[in-house]
């Protein structure tokens, strides 16, 4: 049996329901982990009936969809002006300010981030990874396309996925683990690999 549409928040006051009901969320999930986020108990954080917030969410599945959509609007809002300052800038300029800004974005919402990796199953973290990827990707491949002679549409994808993987999935795992490396040499030393693939785009290129 198909279940029923939800609702969607369209006035103000139900846009603020909604809101008040993913804050809820956000914080039973911080606080007491992914099995202690049920409905019910969401809906007692958020100070609403559970028959208000069936109006617009199925389950407690739906709930982490729309958690993870928003945690990663919030990131690709907070990064953006770093991705369009970097459009004309030289691949160490640009890969040094993406860096920054994606360590600085990830660090506003660090509580959020390390309960979703640490008690979200795993293929809804990789959907929350894969989703905060579109616009760096975008970046990264217009670098690589600056490159003269352009690389072969493969390797222009096999090293926009490598260099991903460095300048994004890095941060991610920075933030979570806060391992004993200080800042400014993590981001030196994640630009450092990043460039260093660039070189080897370009040599392959060359080649």
């Amino acid at each position: 049996m198909t279940p029923a549409p939800r609702r969607v928040p369209r006035q103000a006051r139900s846009r603020a329901l909604v809101e008040r009901v993913l804050d809820a969320t956000a914080r039973v999930l911080e606080r007491e982990g992914y099995d202690a986020a049920t409905t019910n108990r969401v809906a007692a954080e958020a100070g609403v009936s559970p028959g208000s917030l069936y109006q617009y969410f199925a389950d407690r599945e739906d709930l982490l969809v729309a958690l993870t959509a928003r945690f990663v609007r919030g990131f690709e809002r907070d990064l953006e002006p770093a991705l369009r300052s970097a459009i004309p800038l030289d691949p160490r300029t640009a890969s040094e300010g993406v860096v920054r800004a994606t360590l600085t974005a990830l660090e506003a919402q660090a509580p959020l981030l390390r309960a979703l990796t640490a008690h979200v199953p795993g293929d809804r973290q990789a959907e929350l990874v894969r989703a905060m990827r579109s616009r760096v990707a975008d970046h990264v491949f217009a670098t690589l396309s600056r490159i003269r002679p352009a690389p072969a549409p493969a390797d222009a994808e096999r090293y926009t996925w490598l260099i991903l993987e460095v300048a994004q999935t890095l941060p991610v795992r920075y933030v979570v683990e806060r391992p004993p490396i200080d800042r400014e040499r993590f981001v030196a030393d994640t630009v450092a690999i990043v460039l260093g693939l660039y070189d080897r785009a370009a040599r392959t290129t060359a080649g």
